[in-house]
Formats: C-alpha cells, structure tokens, sequence
C-alpha cells in the first residue's frame, strides 16, 4: 500500500514510515496540513494516518477537505491523536479509524492489515 503519514512530531512519522516499510509498505510524510494537501492532491494514497492537532490546521478540516475531491477522496483516512477524550466523545465521523498515540506497532499493523 501507499501510505501518507502526517504530524508534526518528526520522531513519531519516523518511527510510523520505518514500520510501515518494514511491513512492505511505500509512505510519504507531511508536517503540516498545507503539505498534506499540496500531497494528496497530486497523489494517490490507499491511507492516510492523519494527526488532528497540526501547526497550521486543525485535522478535522484537513480530513474534510481531502473527502470533498481530488486522488483521495476515497481513500482511508485515520486520526491520530493523543488526547483520549477526543476519541471517546467526538462522535467524529469524518474519519475512517483512530489511533491513540503513542501508537503502538501492533495497533499501526492492525490498521494496515485490515483494508
């Protein structure tokens, strides 16, 4: 699969894009929404591992405004998110999964092994 990691911890991506090759996956790497979306217009991604809490953009929107059209308005989107709360009570519907950080390498395998 083509993958798009996004977030602004350089570590995590890192850490996400070395496990995802080594699980036979291809990824490219955004730090912020703008990268994000000057990527995912000009390529096609099977899934994007978005971030909510960016520099320059909230990921909701980013999330939002890939769905609305271009390569990967059908593409798996996941957030990723370190805040708990979020995840149990946002009834957020715009993504296609979450990932609660730090992720681990068996949560990100289970992502990527069930499309």
């Amino acid at each position: 699969m083509h993958l798009l990691f996004v977030d602004d911890n350089r570590a995590c991506v890192e850490t996400l894009v070395d496990i995802a090759s080594g699980l036979g996956h291809t990824s490219a790497v955004a730090h912020d929404g703008a990268g994000c979306l000057a990527l995912a217009s000009r390529e096609h991604f099977d899934s994007i591992f978005l971030d909510i809490s960016l520099p320059d953009s909230d990921g909701r929107e980013i999330c939002t405004a890939i769905r609305a059209a271009g390569p990967n308005s059908g593409a798996r989107i996941i957030a990723m998110t370190g805040h708990t709360d979020f995840v149990a009570t946002s009834g957020e519907t715009r993504f296609d999964g979450f990932l609660l950080k730090p992720i681990s390498l068996q949560a990100l395998e289970l992502f990527l092994l069930s499309r």
